[in-house]
Formats: structure tokens, sequence, C-alpha cells
């Protein structure tokens, strides 16, 4: 990899990221939280469950190790092999497309189960708006594949910002006009797919030009692009469980109360937030390098150095969530200004359902960590299996505590309403859950709590059969304590400095933020912790962990 290669993923992702809250946060201020906004919620993850399996990592996993081996060898079957693969996507991604289209209702009644009345026929519309943009970005994570081979890391993580600036652009216009929340829903559907043309057509040159042998070609038989479509599907299932569970969570949500799926929606934007940040942009900046290299020595050293910068990176924002979630809600989702603002109540959920699924982050960067040890040797199989059951533990134990979180009702930012003490195994009825001015319930934190819990069984076993297999003994067996105790710390300066009482919400969070970052920083020098000194070491490439020795080292 290029010296910078995970920082200009990092620069790339962070840049696209950003745009995505600002996206998010305009989405739920002009479309609200309730109707609308649950149909536009449960509408973009239907069909965007295609290009999110896709762009997660399932094509890069299963292309660019195969890839990148061939490229620098025989760029021609690099580029026999990359046009066979992107034929394979475009067939697969139009049939998907068109049975999509024309099976949007029953698709529809089968996700969002809870969805009836306007809710529902609204959703169908925009999912069949949606689809055709989520065709196109199929093709983006071809694209992204091609360009992490050729460590143009930047650009295949950054042209995401297009698709974000499309409905940015669109929703501002929106709300300076005088768009009613159906139309406002439909016009964003339709900037989504002008947006998704407009992102595929920023990378494509740069594909072509690293490669000038890339044609389109139905070599599906040849053994290298056999090779990459076996290791495909496993693919999908492995990187992609991760978005399988937030698209179950936002299914199970649609048996919760009236905004459930929208609140959902925004604390996952957010929760999403430092997977893509941090531990994406290492994985996209390691894979390359794992297929290159034959000594698990190595490995175990680049794996346990990447796990603690991950972990030490990742503490003060998860200190954040945890202690001050429902702030950083009110911070973003709470602009003003707009027709539809959220209330207090319901940013209460969002923040408390975000500190949910925070506690499972660190589980699921490990797991992107660990699964590039399988796919740097062809083994997507072992990912998927251990997802597969990641998936189904989420589903079960979030279906669970969502009935009983439900019981929970939130009035003038308390949680009042306990409930009886017994548990509840179905949802409320309908004509509860459908009112159109219902307290705020904490149903989504439920599912949030299980998705958290099938997070660390999927990294402990998936933890388990990497050592086993690979005897990778050195793995993260020093320095565990120097990198989660400066987390801890931040951790109670949130908590202390979000007592104060500030009224503007974004200054308060600034503030407690700034904060957090002085005392992880300041705990990890004086425990010597060193590992901003590592991590800049890391990014630029270090030379210990390097997976060839160059000519001057050899001789």
């Amino acid at each position: 990899m290029t010296r910078f290669g995970a920082s200009a993923a990092a620069s790339g992702i962070g840049l696209s990221r950003f745009t995505g809250v600002v996206r998010t946060a305009l989405i739920t201020n002009i479309l609200g939280i309730g109707l609308v906004g649950d149909a536009f919620a449960a509408a973009q993850r239907i069909p965007n469950v295609l290009q999110n399996l896709f762009g997660e990592g399932s094509l890069s996993a299963a292309l660019v190790p195969e890839y990148s081996r061939l490229s620098e060898d025989d760029p021609e079957k690099a580029g026999r092999l990359a046009g066979g693969v992107a034929s394979f996507l475009l067939c697969l991604v139009v049939c998907l497309v068109a049975l999509g289209f024309l099976a949007a209702e029953p698709l529809t009644r089968g996700i969002a189960w809870g969805f009836t009345g306007a809710r529902f026929d609204l959703t169908v519309r925009l999912v069949r708006i949606i689809l055709i943009g989520a065709g196109v970005l199929v093709m983006s994570a071809w694209c992204l594949a091609l360009l992490t081979s050729h460590r143009r890391l930047f650009l295949g993580y950054s042209a995401p910002i297009i698709w974000n600036a499309t409905q940015i652009a669109v929703l501002i216009a929106i709300a300076v006009s005088e768009f009613s929340g159906t139309s406002a829903a439909e016009t964003l559907a339709w900037a989504l797919v002008a947006g998704s043309v407009l992102q595929v057509g920023v990378q494509l040159p740069t594909v072509l030009k690293a490669n000038r042998h890339i044609k389109f070609n139905f070599l599906w038989k040849d053994p290298a692009t056999a090779a990459v479509l076996k290791r495909f599907g496993p693919a999908v299932l492995g990187r992609g469980a991760l978005q399988l569970s937030s698209f179950i969570d936002l299914a199970l949500a649609s048996l919760l109360s009236v905004g459930a799926a929208s609140s959902l929606g925004a604390a996952q934007a957010l929760y999403l937030l430092p997977i893509a940040l941090i531990a994406t942009s290492i994985v996209a900046a390691d894979l390359p390098e794992l297929s290159r290299m034959d000594d698990f020595d190595e490995v175990a050293a680049r794996l346990s150095k990447r796990l603690l910068q991950m972990l030490w990176l990742v503490g003060p924002i998860l200190a954040l969530y945890l202690a001050a979630g429902p702030q950083i809600a009110d911070a973003l989702f709470n602009l003003g200004g707009f027709r539809n603002r959220v209330s207090h109540d319901d940013l209460t959920v969002i923040g408390l359902t975000l500190g949910g699924y925070a506690l499972g982050v660190p589980a699921l960067m490990g797991s992107r960590l660990l699964q590039n040890v399988c796919y740097s040797v062809g083994d997507t199989r072992t990912p998927a299996r251990i997802a597969g059951r990641r998936v189904i533990i989420s589903m079960v134990v979030g279906a669970v505590l969502m009935f009983q979180f439900e019981q929970i009702l939130v009035v003038d930012q308390r949680l009042v309403g306990f409930g009886d003490g017994n548990f509840v195994w179905g949802p409320l009825s309908d004509s509860v859950r459908n009112a159109a001015h219902l307290p705020a319930r904490l149903g989504p934190v439920g599912l949030a709590l299980g998705s958290a819990v099938g997070a660390w069984i999927e990294f402990w076993q998936l933890r388990k059969q990497v050592l086993n297999r690979w005897h990778l003994n050195g793995l993260t067996q020093s320095g565990f304590s120097k990198h989660t105790l400066p987390a801890l710390a931040a951790f109670g300066a949130a908590v202390a400095l979000n007592r104060l009482k500030i009224d503007q919400a974004l200054l308060r969070v600034s503030l407690v933020g700034v904060g957090v970052l002085i005392v992880h920083l300041v705990t990890s020098l004086l425990l010597g912790t060193r590992a901003l000194s590592e991590l800049v070491s890391g990014l630029r490439g270090d030379s210990s962990i390097r997976s060839t020795p160059t000519k001057d080292e050899t001789s």
C-alpha cells in the first residue's frame, strides 16, 4: 500500500460520512419523525440493501485479493477478470431491480411488516424510485474494489460525497419551497437516483485509466472470474452482516409505534460513522497487503497493531455516544427553521438508541479486521457462517427486547410507564401504534441492544477461529489496558461535562467533545500508550509490518 493508504481511505470516508450526516440531519428535520419519515427510512433501506451489501466491502473482499495478485503479474488477465465480474453484476442487478419494481408491494409488505394505509402506500412508491439508484450504485462498488486494488483509495471512498451533495442540494430547495411531506419525499427519492449516476460517473474514468485492459465480457467460466464469483456469495453475508442486521432492525421497527423507524434510522446514521471512518479505512488499506503476505507472524503483528489502534481511536467517540447521546441528537436533528421540527422526546429516543448501538461498535470493528485474514487467503465461508449466526442472534434478542422497551414512554425527556414487569411478546394494537400523537417510546433501544449482543458474539467466535487456524498467538496480548483506560477516563469526563447548564445543544456538545479529546490524549500520554505516534507511523506504512522488503533492504 502507498505510504498514506489508510489515511487516504480515512480522509475519503470522513468527508463522505460527514456529508452523509448532514444529509441525514436535513432529512430528519424536513421529513420529520412520523409517517413520511418512517416511509422514506424504510423505502431507502429496502432497495439500498443491495448497494449496502455490495458497498460494505463484500465485493472488495471477493475481488481485491485475486485482482491485486493478477494486476502485478498480468494486467491483461486482471482486466479480463474485472470485465467478467462487471458483466455478472450488471446482469444480476438488472434482474433484481426489475423483479423488485414489479414486486414492490409484496416486498414492502414482507419487510415493513407493520406498515399500513398511507404509510405503506408511500413506501411502495418510494421503493420503486429508489430501486433505480440502488442498482446504479452497485457498479460504484465494482469501481471501489478496483480503485482499492490500484491504491486509489481517496477517490474510491470520497465518491459518495457526490451522492450526498445532490440530495443535500434538493433538501435545501425543498426546505425553502412549499413542498408537502409526501411530494418532498418523492422529490428526494429522484435526487437519490441522480446522485447515484453522478457517483459512478466520477469513478469510472479513473478505473478505466488504471487498467486499460478492462473489457466487458461474459467469460464467467474463466478460472479467475469463477473463483471470485464463487467467493462472492459468502462474502456478501460475511461483510454485509452489519447491513443485514440494520436492515432487519428497521423491519422489526415497523411493528413499533409511528416514528420508531425514522428514530432508528437517525441513530444508525451516527452509529455507523466510526465504523466507516476508522474500521473501513484501515481494513480497506490492509486487505491488498494481507493478500500478498505469507508470514503469519507478520500478519499477527499487523493485526495486533491495527486492533489496538482502532480501539484507541474509537474510545472518545464511544464516550460521547454513551454519555451524551440525546444531546448529540439534539445538536444534529433539531436544527430548527423547518416545518417539521423533531420533539425533544423523539431526540431522547434517538440518543438512547445510539448509546445501545455504541456498545457493540468495538466488536464490529474487531470483526472487520479478523475477516480480512480469512479473505486474504480466499476463505469467505468462515466469516459468512459466523456472520449468519450473528444476524439470527441479533434479530431474536432485538425482537424480544424491543417489545419490553416499547412499554417505556418518554414524556418531557423523562422515562415513565415501565409497565407491570411482565414480558410482552407482541406489538401494541394497531390503533395505539398508528395514533397521530403518541408519546415517544423506547422500542428502538431494544433493537440496538440486540445488535450489540450479536456483534460481540460474532467477534469472539471469529477471534477463536482465526487464532486456532493460523496460530496467531501474539494477537492483542499486550497493550490492551493502556488503550482502553483513556476511553474510560474520557467517558467520565463526558458525563461530568454533560452536566453543564448550556441551553444551545451544538455548543454544549462541542465543549463536551473538546473536553473528551483532551482527557483522552492526556491520559494516553500519562499511561505511555504511545498510540498517537503508533497510529501516525501505521497510517504512513510502518516498516516493521510491511509485507515485502524493498530492494535496498534485500541488498
